[in-house]
């Protein structure tokens, strides 16, 4: 692989450096604006080129120095002052949303993060040998095959969960368990409460692990995962101790979920979003929340709505939608457990207010085509993508107009925002 030596301009929208050499656009993660460096190239096409960092040969003054040694797998933006990072994030949520919906989108609000690191409520470790040992890894970013060992966890998860993590892995290593035996450890942490569980998914059936409940977990689980799958999936419980959910508290709202359901990974902003959806919203009778998880956004607005319609499609999620419903008294919220493009269409209509929260693929084009059908009265987006979430909001703008944008920074020393529109009916 050859290695070329290029002054990188600007940071584009997969948060990479960008820039030229022989005629090419060239992108590298681990680069600020207006720095020359060294790179490898790791793939070369007709037009482009990707790269991987050998040496920053005159580095930016907005540079700082990396916390982890591994920081290109899990949050490459660690090398940048923080005041760029925010910055950088609202400039391309801004050109994001101008190059899908084609208006000049500026946002009202940019909420900064308050927390840099110790932050997300989930982590994934996989593992590899390290000196005859097993150790925690990250695969490196771009190839699969290599992988960054993470002698003292990583610092995006808190402290305390990190220490936990530590204590497995002697228990694992004591056992004599090798990467062959074992898939990945995923923790699940609920930042307002404390509580948090492990699950360990194992390669094989006929591991015996002895009991070990170190002090701050709440539930450890063990299960066999099929090695050929690329996915963590507990396809069958081996062991189990304690609990196998966590119980947040967010915005005065009980919010428990599964080990394997999604849940948003930053608190603090997370109350903040509530709050600006909040805003948007007011007392109506009907209010739709689609992809609604385990109930966050529908049972935060319970209140102002006589009827909360929830969609969901991954079945546990709607299991603990509804149980966080009881334990919230929210006798108004009904969950429908359904592809969003599956469910009925009459649901939206007569809707004041819709919610939307989608995943990062956006809404399915026969959800859009719903929408611009039946016309609830106002939309609330909320989205962890800006790319889809304008592809979206350009057909909402044919009959709705744009009332409120904000973005927040779930995501911080990643290139990742939440961004929230809000539209109302011209």
């Amino acid at each position: 692989m050859k290695e070329i030596t290029l002054e990188f301009k600007k940071i584009v929208g997969e948060g990479k450096a960008l820039g030229r050499h022989d005629g090419k656009v060239v992108f590298a993660y681990g680069l600020l604006p207006g720095e020359t460096a060294r790179v490898r190239v790791t793939m070369e096409k007709r037009n482009f080129m990707e790269a991987e960092l050998l040496e920053v040969l005159t580095p930016s003054p907005r540079r700082v120095e990396p916390k982890e040694d591994h920081y290109l797998s899990c949050s490459p933006w660690q090398i940048m002052d923080y005041p760029l990072q925010a910055e950088t994030k609202k400039g391309l949520v801004e050109d994001l949303l101008y190059q899908t919906t084609h208006e000049t989108i500026r946002l009202d609000k940019f909420y900064e993060a308050k927390q840099l690191f110790g932050y997300r409520t989930k982590i994934e470790y996989s593992f590899a040998s390290e000196n005859g040992r097993l150790a925690f890894a990250f695969h490196k970013r771009g190839n699969y095959r290599e992988m960054y060992a993470l002698p003292k966890g990583c610092a995006l998860m808190s402290d305390k969960t990190n220490a936990i993590a530590l204590e497995i892995l002697e228990k694992l290593n004591e056992a004599g368990l090798t990467p062959a035996d074992l898939k990945t450890l995923i923790f699940r942490e609920a930042k307002n409460t404390g509580e948090r569980i492990a699950v360990l998914f194992l390669k094989r059936k006929d591991i015996a692990l002895k009991e070990f409940r170190p002090e701050g977990l709440n539930g450890f689980i063990a299960a066999y995962s099929n090695p050929l799958s690329p996915m963590s999936s507990a396809d069958e419980i081996i062991s189990a101790w304690g609990n196998d959910f966590v119980t947040e508290k967010v915005c005065g709202t009980l919010l428990s979920y599964g080990f394997d359901c999604f849940f948003q990974n930053n608190m603090e902003l997370f109350e903040e979003a509530l709050k600006e959806i909040r805003g948007a919203a007011f007392k109506c009778g009907k209010l739709i929340d689609l992809y609604s998880g385990v109930g966050a956004i529908g049972l935060a607005l319970r209140d102002l709505a006589d009827k909360v319609y929830a969609v969901e499609c991954v079945p546990n999620s709607v299991r603990y939608a509804s149980l966080n419903a009881e334990q919230n008294k929210a006798g108004n919220f009904e969950i429908l457990c359904s592809m969003m493009e599956k469910a009925d269409a009459a649901l939206l209509k007569g809707a004041d207010i819709l919610v939307l929260d989608p995943p990062r693929a956006g809404l399915h084009q026969k959800v859009v085509k719903n929408i611009m059908e039946l016309l609830p009265g106002k939309i609330i987006y909320l989205s962890c993508n800006p790319i889809t979430q304008g592809r979206d909001a350009a057909f909402f703008l044919e009959k709705y107009k744009l009332v409120r944008s904000a973005a927040f920074d779930f995501y911080p020393n990643t290139p990742h925002v939440e961004t929230l529109l809000v539209f109302e009916k011209n």
